[in-house]
């Protein structure tokens, strides 16, 4: 009597629970490498291709797997070299940044960095209360700002998602093509002003995304802007 027999006599297969064939299966990987015969009789039904031999049915589920993690890892990839082109970008602007000498400049530097080096499309820096006269573009009104900080910063300075249509015609020359967008206030409790950063994409500026780096921005620009503003008093 060959092994094979003798365990099944041993053994009543057919009261044995399905799910228990497929623990020890689970537990003796090198099951099918000891019985190969067993293996040979052993098909799964296929809906599409008739008979599959149970190797076959692995090898398919394997190949799908590793595509998903082919998939997966070039996606990690891609996202880690975005990430890296993010943090160049505000790295060489902070840097930049420390050699501007006028809100000019600044706001120069900060178009280079986000509209053509990270391909966002719109930025407004305002400012709501400037202790001199500013240009129309850097200026906000009492009841634009009153408006934006009701709606948008009841619990933090920085605000990241969508915005209404309403909001983008007060922030954005090109309103239409902004889909979501970046606001941050500026100064030590926000009453400087704001920079806003709008994107095409609904997805690119989230309220669940982390914002360290915009943070950071937000820190280098609240010391820089008042040494501006103050020097341009000056001056006049």
């Amino acid at each position: 009597m060959n092994k094979e027999k003798q365990i099944a006599q041993e053994l009543d297969i057919s009261a044995i629970d399905a799910e228990l064939v497929a623990d020890y299966l689970r537990a003796n990987p090198d099951f099918f490498a000891h019985y190969p015969n067993v293996l040979q009789r052993l098909n799964l039904k296929h809906q599409q291709d008739g008979s599959v031999s149970l190797i076959e049915r692995q090898q398919r589920v394997l190949r799908e797997k590793i595509t998903a993690l082919e998939d997966e890892i070039t996606a990690l990839m891609s996202q880690a070299q975005r990430n890296e082109k993010i943090f160049r970008g505000y790295s060489e602007l902070y840097c930049q940044l420390f050699k501007c000498e006028s809100l000019a400049e600044v706001e120069a530097c900060l178009q280079a960095t986000f509209r053509e080096q990270l391909g966002l499309p719109e930025l407004a820096l305002k400012f709501f209360d400037s202790p001199v006269a500013l240009p129309e573009q850097f200026t906000f009104s009492a009841d634009t700002h009153k408006q934006l900080l009701s709606r948008r910063f009841e619990s933090d300075r920085v605000y990241l998602g969508r915005l209404t249509a309403e909001e983008l015609k007060l922030l954005f020359r090109d309103e239409d093509q902004i889909k979501s967008a970046a606001l941050v206030l500026l100064g030590e409790r926000g009453e400087l002003g704001m920079l806003a950063i709008g994107s095409r994409d609904p997805l690119h500026f989230d309220p669940t995304m982390d914002f360290l780096l915009i943070t950071q921005l937000q820190h280098l620009l609240g010391v820089l802007l008042p040494r501006l503003l103050h020097e341009s008093r000056e001056q006049e």
